[in-house]
């Protein structure tokens, strides 16, 4: 496991610094980072700290996207003699999204993602996704709602022994809308929803509101809601439902 997680870690380090590299040398390049803490209840019922960043780039042609988000939190575990603190909670995933003509009505997109949580279940999952965005109705500056098709690929290494297979085929289907609501508050929304094309009985469905709220030119606060949920998990010993609730400031620059 430890191996792992330092590959993953390595891979997001060797992301970031391509990405500030590459971003250097443009002018439509913006960063982002967050920093924050959430409620979990589900497979963790604790809070955590959070941390995310993003580097993106937008123009007419292609927009490219590099993020990653982390989350970890620690407890003292009362029936250890020492009282040690132990760690309850650690989560990072992230990846690369890279969408062509995305202010157009159509949108193809390249994704793909990384996630490990091994209190969900997961060593380490790797997602490749292709597919089409469709804009249903956009007005710049002030909303902007759309929907998207996508085949996803799926590669799991479980923490568990388990009878689910390591290799998937789904099918995403994800609903999203951007409005601003006041001259300083957002809501946001998506939800994915991710059945198996072997076993349609296997989904897996993930959604996040979001209502923003902008405090100066470059600095904002978050509140999230995110719900999960897993058709199959690997074993009894997981839950099929998580949940948390995250506060986090924002630096855009």
């Amino acid at each position: 496991m430890k191996l792992k997680l330092t590959k993953i870690q390595i891979y997001f380090v060797i992301l970031l610094a391509l990405s500030v590299i590459s971003a250097n040398a443009q002018h439509k390049w913006n960063y982002e980072l967050g920093l924050g803490a959430s409620l979990n209840t589900g497979n963790v019922n604790n809070c955590n700290i959070s941390n995310d960043a993003s580097i993106n780039r937008n123009d007419s042609i292609v927009a490219l996207d590099f993020h990653y988000k982390l989350l970890y939190s620690s407890l003292i575990n009362k029936n250890n003699a020492e009282r040690k603190w132990e760690e309850s909670n650690f989560e990072v995933n992230g990846g690369v999204k890279m969408d062509l003509f995305q202010y157009g009505t159509y949108s193809p997109f390249l994704a793909c993602e990384i996630l490990t949580n091994k209190y969900k279940g997961y060593d380490f999952k790797v997602s490749g996704l292709v597919g089409i965005k469709f804009k249903l109705y956009a007005k710049p500056l002030v909303c902007d709602y759309s929907i998207s098709a996508a085949f996803v690929y799926d590669w799991t290494d479980y923490t568990d022994s388990t009878t689910l297979p390591n290799n998937n085929y789904r099918i995403s289907i994800r609903p999203k809308f951007k409005q601003k609501i006041g001259e300083n508050l957002t809501l946001s929304h998506c939800t994915f929803y991710q059945p198996s094309v072997i076993d349609f009985g296997d989904c897996i469905v993930n959604s996040t509101t979001k209502l923003q709220t902008k405090l100066t030119k470059i600095l904002f606060l978050d509140i999230s809601f995110v719900y999960e949920y897993r058709s199959r998990v690997p074993t009894e010993d997981y839950k099929k439902h998580d949940i948390y609730t995250e506060v986090s400031l924002k630096l855009k620059i």
